[in-house]
């Protein structure tokens, strides 16, 4: 009976604490705070490309017998992206590949004000761009101070446009730090993160639990290529990367890159040594790599404890270092392991995305024309496909000129004249001689385009 009697007390002091009210635990942190704070610092950007055929030259290829070539799309291409507001004054951060290619960029803020904005400039290798909204401030600028050094785990929010949907929220944690040789841009050192980013936010803020920036969304992995959608792991542009360019772009100042002065090749793994590395096939007189006593053969094996496994990985990570630094490199030489401490410097300058007139220009239909040079197309952001050999660049265009009319612009990169490749300026000039009206095939932005001009030079 004992027994019993305490068995009903413990069942019955079960019941009572079951019933009795449940204390309320949270299961993870909690981001209202943070995204009222953050929210106003972003915007959504749209992004306007001109038609596939430009305007007009339905008519003006039925007037004078032009091939269409099976290009009958005339609708403008509309895009999105996100970006945050760097300064009070309007200046923008997003990526370049949002908006390249632009005829017309509108910026919404969170209060759902909306604005015209330029391009100020933009560097492809990195992937970032800066824009100047073209309304009276202040805006409010998002908070670029440098926090903590960022962890793997951490808590980390991001605020994009994700198929479209204005200022979304979205959180996750930093899954690794890093990450290189990804495909995308030359220039790489990724923060990988869980965060949930889709088409649309790219060029986006990521803040850390502080409300301050991190990063710049710039990139994800989908399994499925045809359609783009997150899959838990997305990519960011470290804040120090982005606000040391974008603050250049924004001030017309060069953007400068680092280097160590010398050229590596990629060093296979072999029986002898089952460690890929980077060989070093050239050093440069006078260089900080040759004062270091760096030597041609030597291989790279690491850089301040990352391995490197190929000559690429170890241009990306040097070019993704601030100058002035000392780097520890782990190299083998004569079958033995070093380490030799070299210092990064500046590589020659690049970066001006301005439309200047160079003196060799020619000009043609209202375009001032130059041949492709690899060089000029990185300094204004421009990147042809692979399979384009040759092309002439439009560097100017006058008003109220042929070239204006058939709405050509500057940037454009003339690839084909009535179905014939554009190997130089003087090829272009020759071919275009006796015809009316000239096809012209060019590359704006990611896409090719057709526009017809009314040929200056008359035929005899």
């Amino acid at each position: 009976m004992i027994r019993l009697t305490m068995a009903r007390m413990r069942l019955c002091l079960l019941t009572f604490w079951v019933a009795s009210p449940v204390q309320a635990h949270s299961l993870g942190p909690d981001f209202v705070a943070l995204s009222a704070a953050v929210l106003p610092t972003t915007v959504h950007i749209r992004v306007e490309r001109g038609p596939l055929v430009a305007a007009g030259i339905q008519q003006m290829a039925r007037d004078f017998s032009i091939p269409s070539q099976g290009h009958t799309q005339g609708q403008v291409v509309l895009s999105s992206g996100s970006g945050v507001i760097l300064s009070a004054s309007g200046t923008v951060l997003t990526n370049h590949h949002v908006i390249n290619g632009a005829q017309a960029i509108v910026i919404t803020t969170y209060d759902q004000r909306r604005y015209q904005a330029t391009v100020v400039g933009a560097d492809p290798r990195t992937d970032i761009a800066v824009l100047q909204i073209q309304g009276d401030g202040p805006f409010d600028a998002a908070n670029f101070e440098a926090g903590a050094p960022l962890a793997v785990g951490a808590w980390v929010v991001a605020v994009g446009h994700p198929f479209d949907f204005p200022f979304t929220v979205t959180a996750g944690i930093v899954s690794a730090l890093g990450r290189r040789g990804l495909g995308h841009n030359e220039i790489q050192d990724y923060i990988q993160t869980d965060v949930a980013v889709n088409p649309g936010s790219s060029g986006g803020p990521l803040f850390d639990v502080e409300g301050r920036v991190v990063g710049i969304n710039t990139a994800i992995f989908s399994p499925d290529k045809e359609n783009l959608a997150s899959a838990g792991i997305s990519f960011a542009i470290p804040v120090g990367m982005a606000i040391d360019i974008g603050t250049k772009l924004a001030n017309g100042e060069a953007v400068t890159r680092a280097t160590v002065g010398l050229s590596v090749v990629d060093q296979p793994a072999s029986s002898a040594e089952p460690r890929q590395g980077a060989r070093i096939s050239r050093v440069l007189a006078g260089s900080d790599a040759e004062k270091a006593g760096l030597r041609r053969s030597d291989v790279i094996f690491s850089v301040d404890g990352e391995p490197i496994p190929s000559a690429t990985h170890f241009r990306r990570l040097i070019q993704s270092r601030d100058i002035g630094i000392k780097l520890r490199l782990g190299i083998g030489r004569a079958g033995r392991d070093r380490l030799i401490w070299v210092k990064t410097e500046a590589a020659s300058t690049m970066g001006e995305t301005g439309p200047n007139r160079a003196p060799q220009a020619v000009l043609w239909g209202g375009l001032s024309l130059e041949n492709v040079d690899p060089k000029e197309l990185e300094k204004r952001g421009i990147a042809l496909p692979s399979s384009v050999v040759g092309g002439v660049l439009v560097t100017a265009v006058a008003p109220d000129s042929p070239a204006a009319v058939a709405g050509l612009l500057v940037g454009d990169v003339l690839l084909e004249i009535r179905s014939l490749p554009i190997l130089g300026v003087d090829e272009l000039l020759a071919t275009v001689e006796n015809h009316r009206v000239v096809l012209i095939s060019f590359w704006r932005g990611y896409n090719r385009y057709l526009a017809a001009l009314a040929n200056p030079v008359q035929p005899d």
